[in-house]
């Protein structure tokens, strides 16, 4: 009771664009970052309003658990709660299909840098990089797995939408 009352209190002093602003600059991204510039200049190296629709997806698909849904911690999980956040953009009508299907095929080059890499506490070894370009079967696999399942998703959306017409 006492939060429905304070929400409403919010919602008469401030607009819902504010409120957003307000939440997402205090949010925590994982790795020890705390609001949405941080994060992306963490994850991407730019200001958030240079992101791409791909890069601001895989940032909203974080929010729920940051640490577990880190891409730096699993490169896969980055596209597979991108593609997430885009089909949820198509059915509340905020993106069309084909939009997403083109974005989540897109790359997802993450810019951290090893500085930053090991304050975030990754695993950082000898003279190896986990930001070379190493041929990941396993993390391609999953990628691949999550765009063919965006595939799938949009193909049973289209056939519902051209059954009720």
């Amino acid at each position: 009771m006492v939060e429905a009352v304070l929400s409403l209190a919010l919602e008469r002093t401030l607009l819902k664009g504010e409120i957003l602003s307000c939440y997402m600059s205090k949010i925590y991204w994982g790795h020890g970052i705390y609001g949405i510039e941080s994060a992306s200049k963490f994850y991407f190296g730019k200001h958030p309003s240079l992101l791409s629709l791909g890069e601001s997806a895989m940032l909203a698909g974080l929010i729920p658990a940051p640490e577990l849904r880190s891409p730096l911690r699993n490169a896969s999980r980055g596209k597979t709660f991108q593609a997430r956040v885009l089909k949820r953009m198509v059915e509340v009508g905020f993106l069309d299909i084909e939009t997403a299907l083109s974005v989540v095929k897109q790359s997802l080059p993450l810019h951290v840098n090893e500085a930053e890499a090991s304050i975030a506490f990754l695993p950082v070894g000898g003279t190896d990089s986990i930001f070379e370009d190493i041929w990941d079967w396993e993390t391609e696999s999953k990628v691949w797995e999550a765009c063919e399942d965006m595939e799938r998703w949009a193909i049973e959306v289209r056939q519902r939408t051209s059954a009720k017409c």
